[in-house]
């Protein structure tokens, strides 16, 4: 997917609440009915995507391609419009040569294969199915065969894998592979419930992380962090993932923050779990929002000697959307480690998002004791 793929705007399409894996860090495990969207609701979630202006949808689930109309669903989108069609899988289905084969007739543009682990041992293990893997791999290694289809790959980086992050890598490059989407874990679903199992401390890490992330000077690689703290990347700040993309964060959760904004309870998932998730802030500021009336714009970093004399304020009457944008704007800041010298770090809110990525944790001058 190249760049400008990035910031094309999707539609994105849950088809199935059914898996036929069992991931220990699976998300959505309580949504996991065992049931399909019916083709009518399908066709109504692609017509409203169409008319939002999307021109790209991706399939997703559970597993989509357990849904016994998965072809038809293809079939249908291409002839509503969308121009490119992307499905995310375990790719299990896709071993079978016919079925990938009616698919990607069918109008199917691009497969993105979840693998987890460097062999069958790990792999399996992380998504509960005995010879997963084996069928994962032909499905990609079938896939590869179909000129102009694109193949890239998610791993959802954990306790169990993250030392063997490089290997993973290097395994699906031999595949013949060339795009990576490295999804840091998080505390919901099945996974909050092995969180012992799965968590592991990035900044203990940090020489299996680098590794990794050093596979993408590769020429003709593409990769890809997701969830990961932008502090977590410093030096190599080319890799922060497009703020942006908490957007979809915060719309997958959007009927309990429009329920949280309504009332004067408390989010349901608050509480331990909130140190590891990348919307910790943002749920701070929504309860400002609503109990305060109103929420202003940082000030800027003191290290960078701009006066932040006007501060933008979003009012209590914001919709969900223009908090989540408003936030990724003014709100969204971080601190890099020479800010842990600076005397004036604890009444420093940090350095907005997008003067990080313009300028890198490197242009950070903290103040000193004279």
């Amino acid at each position: 997917m190249s760049k400008p793929a990035v910031h094309e705007k999707k539609k994105w399409v849950r088809l199935t609440r059914a898996c036929n894996n069992r991931c220990l860090f699976c998300l959505d495990a309580e949504a996991l009915d065992g049931g399909n969207l019916p083709l009518s609701a399908i066709r109504a979630e692609l017509l409203a995507g169409h008319k939002e202006g999307c021109r790209r949808v991706v399939l997703s689930g559970g597993e989509p391609t357990l849904h016994p109309e998965f072809t038809g669903v293809i079939a249908l989108a291409r002839k509503l419009g969308y121009r490119h069609i992307q499905v995310i899988s375990n790719g299990r289905f896709f071993c079978y040569e016919d079925f990938l084969r009616e698919a990607v007739l069918a109008g199917l543009n691009e497969i993105t294969f979840s693998v987890h682990g460097l062999n069958s041992a790990t792999h399996d293990k992380l998504v509960g199915v005995k010879g997963a893997l084996s069928q994962t791999v032909q499905g990609i290694c079938n896939a590869l065969k179909i000129p102009g289809l694109i193949i890239s790959s998610d791993i959802v980086v954990n306790k169990i894998n993250v030392d063997s992050l490089e290997g993973i890598l290097r395994f699906l490059y031999k595949l013949g592979v060339r795009e990576y989407d490295l999804l840091q874990i998080m505390p919901f679903g099945r996974a909050w419930r092995h969180w012992r199992r799965l968590y592991y401390n990035p900044a203990q890490k940090k020489n299996a992380l680098r590794r990794a992330f050093a596979f993408s000077h590769i020429p003709g690689v593409h990769l890809w962090v997701n969830r990961f703290r932008p502090e977590w990347l410093e030096g190599r700040e080319e890799l922060i993932q497009d703020p942006e993309k908490l957007l979809d964060e915060i719309n997958g959760r959007s009927e309990m923050f429009a329920d949280f904004l309504c009332s004067n309870g408390r989010l349901s998932c608050a509480g331990a779990r909130c140190s590891y998730c990348p919307l910790e802030q943002f749920c701070l500021d929504l309860r400002t929002l609503r109990d305060q009336g109103g929420l202003l714009q940082l000030p800027n970093a003191l290290c960078s000697g701009a006066a932040s004399e006007k501060r933008a304020r979003l009012p209590a009457s914001a919709g969900l959307g223009e908090a989540g944008r408003f936030f990724i704007k003014n709100r969204l800041a971080f601190k890099g480690s020479a800010c842990t010298s600076c005397i004036k770090r604890n009444i420093c809110a940090g350095i907005g998002i997008y003067k990080i990525m313009s300028s890198g944790f490197g242009a950070v001058k903290p103040f000193k004791v004279k």
